[in-house]
């Protein structure tokens, strides 16, 4: 096989030159011998610090990347595999599986396919109710893998340990979380309403240095993993959570923020009233809802309206779409400031 060889002093430069030019043959791994290094390349050509040899020694083949469409020809045809959305939730170690209604006879093959190419995957699941109730709680159906729906995710330098079926929580969600800490200012004080198992107050603290971080969730199931999770990073000092209905806790607690996020999308604006009675000049609220783009401009109108009524002057700063909910509905961030 024709290859390159360099002391192992000047592998490193051998090796960025053979790649610059598309010379490395990506079939096979690199052999050491006797204080050389051989790079198995394509074609004959004239490389700094190394010569080109036609060896007699064979090179181990790469381990190929298993592919999903490739596992799945001669189970499913080609029309099944195209229907089978390329993007999936991944929690922690379980993969939340999209399952169209007309290859719902072969989920357990598809998920299989999806284990056997995903390392870092241990179990797979699928949706089998979309979020309902009080609590915004989905039930999911185990299809592959270890038999648990509980999980500890990591993103933007925290952990959080959590039960598919007991809290509501979205993956998809973290590039939103850290847009707020982001914006959150030195010394603040924040509250989250519906914090969940306390990915919101938990990213916050680890990417900002707010004074303290109130969070509210009735959820008494996912108020125990938020316990968990704020003693898991390290936050006792940081972070309050505490079990109970906003309407009912929030007049109890005797300060106002500088920083309010309410991420209920479906219901948020109902309690926009409750925000305000706990903000204060230069507080920005983090108002979601689910909208698609012509609903837009009415949503505006209603959150003005309802400051205008609660006798709170605000200015909208910003819409930023955070994520998409169905195929023309969006989840849309609106940074309210009170003025």
């Amino acid at each position: 096989m024709l290859a390159v060889y360099t002391e192992l002093k000047n592998a490193q430069k051998v090796k960025q030159f053979i790649i610059k030019h598309n010379l490395l043959n990506n079939d096979y791994l690199p052999l050491k011998e006797f204080g050389y290094i051989y790079f198995p390349i394509t074609k004959k050509f004239k490389v700094p610090y190394a010569k080109v040899v036609n060896t007699k020694f064979p090179f181990q083949e790469k381990e190929k990347e298993l592919n999903v469409d490739e596992l799945l020809k001669g189970k499913l045809s080609t029309k099944e595999r195209k229907l089978i959305p390329r993007s999936q939730e991944i929690v922690g170690k379980i993969m939340i599986l999209e399952v169209p209604d007309e290859l719902r006879s072969k989920e357990k093959i598809i998920a299989q396919a999806y284990l056997k190419t995903n390392k870092n995957i241990t179990t797979i699941v699928k949706k089998d109710e979309i979020h309902s109730g009080e609590y915004r709680l989905r039930k999911v159906k185990l299809l592959a893998g270890k038999r648990t729906k509980e999980t500890i995710h990591q993103e933007n330098g925290i952990k959080i340990s959590l039960d598919l079926e007991k809290t509501y929580f979205s993956a998809r969600s973290a590039n939103e979380r850290l847009r707020i800490a982001k914006l959150v200012k030195k010394g603040e004080e924040i509250l989250v309403m519906f914090s969940g198992a306390a990915p919101f107050p938990l990213v916050i603290a680890k990417n900002a240095e707010p004074k303290i971080i109130y969070g509210i969730e009735i959820n008494p199931l996912a108020h125990q993993y938020a316990l968990k999770n704020v003693s898991l990073n390290n936050f006792d000092k940081k972070i309050k959570i505490i079990n109970g209905d906003v309407r009912v806790a929030l007049p109890k607690i005797k300060r106002k923020f500088d920083r309010i996020a309410m991420p209920l999308p479906k219901t948020g604006e109902l309690f926009l009233p409750d925000a305000l009675k706990k903000s204060k000049k230069g507080t920005i609220i983090h108002l979601y809802a689910f909208l698609s783009e012509e609903e837009l401009s009415d949503e505006r109108k209603k959150v003005r309206e309802i400051c205008k009524r609660e006798g709170y002057g605000i200015r909208i700063l910003r819409v930023i779409k955070c994520g998409q909910f169905s195929p023309k509905t969006f989840r849309m961030c609106f940074d309210i400031k009170v003025v």
